[in-house]
């Protein structure tokens, strides 16, 4: 820790051209990115954001243990596995997408440490086309189990599907010098709902194929118009909103294909997020939505979080 503190004062001192240099070099010389602190849970447990009436979003976290995610965790060599007794964060994501004829839907469910350490996400597809994906987080690499139904098979449990094929993604030695750990975009929406966010913070995230270093970097304030409902009553106001740009950078080639873009919340690439600096709620996300184009994803329902009782 040390060492980045000092390092982190160095750079301070240089211009931006030279600093750019300096943090290529780090690279080339397998500097690890700083570790993330354990974040805490958001003051919201629900959320619902809309591009009206294409897409809507609705996003879900709370507490877990280790107890309660090793009986959905797959078994695989080098596995990460939590401790029983281990704080854990439970996240799903619900995404449907309406656009002239096309309707699709997304499941996305995702275990991971409070240091956004990811340990399984998995994916169900909806709608022309079904499938089923597990990624399980593991050292060094990600395995990737896709199910698939058969002609009009109906089951409702999709682990019961016939396995189409399976897949690990080996990481480079480079990366893993790189990365302290690996966490999910998904893991993004805590981030992003915590209070003092620095100027610029990067992570390593697995997407689908490929790990990213994501950057996240605060650039200033931009006003914003809000509309959402809160315990059921209406916001309605103008809020001078953080604006946090979410750039992702490939640090490998995919291994068998060629790159797959970045995706958060049905959109792909460079991302804009807009956060109330006051209660932290993610107020708007904006990027390009694939077959729809540039999109604003603005915040239209918030559950908050329940308070514990008082003794």
């Amino acid at each position: 820790m040390q060492r980045q503190e000092s390092l982190s004062a160095v750079f301070s001192m240089y211009p931006k051209t030279l600093r750019i240099l300096l943090a290529l070099l780090l690279w080339c010389l397998g500097f690890p990115l700083q570790a993330q602190p354990p974040v805490s849970l958001p003051n919201w447990s629900e959320l619902v954001m809309e591009v009206s009436p294409a897409l809507v979003v609705k996003i879900q976290v709370d507490s877990s243990s280790g107890g309660k995610a090793i009986p959905h965790l797959l078994e695989y060599p080098d596995a990460l596995w939590p401790d029983p007794a281990e704080t854990l964060y439970h996240l799903t994501v619900e995404t449907r997408l309406k656009w002239f004829l096309s309707s699709k839907s997304w499941l996305g469910e995702l275990w991971f440490k409070p240091d956004l350490t990811a340990l399984q996400r998995t994916r169900l597809k909806s709608g022309k086309t079904r499938n089923f994906k597990i990624y399980r987080y593991a050292k060094g690499r990600v395995y990737r189990v896709r199910h698939q139904p058969k002609g009009e098979e109906i089951s409702s449990d999709p682990l019961i599907w016939p396995i189409e094929n399976k897949r690990v993604y080996e990481f480079p030695p480079q990366i893993s010098k790189r990365c302290s750990r690996i966490t999910d975009p998904y893991a993004l929406l805590l981030l992003l709902s915590q209070g003092g966010f620095d100027k610029e913070r990067k992570l390593c995230i697995f997407n689908k194929k490929t790990v990213y270093e994501v950057t996240l970097r605060r650039e200033g304030k931009q006003q914003i118009n809000v509309d959402y409902l809160f315990r059921d009553k209406p916001v309605q106001t103008t809020v001078m909103a953080e604006k946090i740009a979410i750039l992702p950078n490939p640090m490998q080639r995919d291994f068998r294909d060629s790159i797959e873009p970045f995706e958060l919340l049905g959109m792909e690439g460079n991302i804009i997020a807009l956060v109330d600096p006051e209660n932290h709620l993610p107020l708007l996300f904006e990027g390009k939505v694939p077959g729809f184009g540039q999109a604003k994803l603005s915040l239209t329902q918030v559950r908050p979080r329940a308070q514990p009782p008082q003794n």
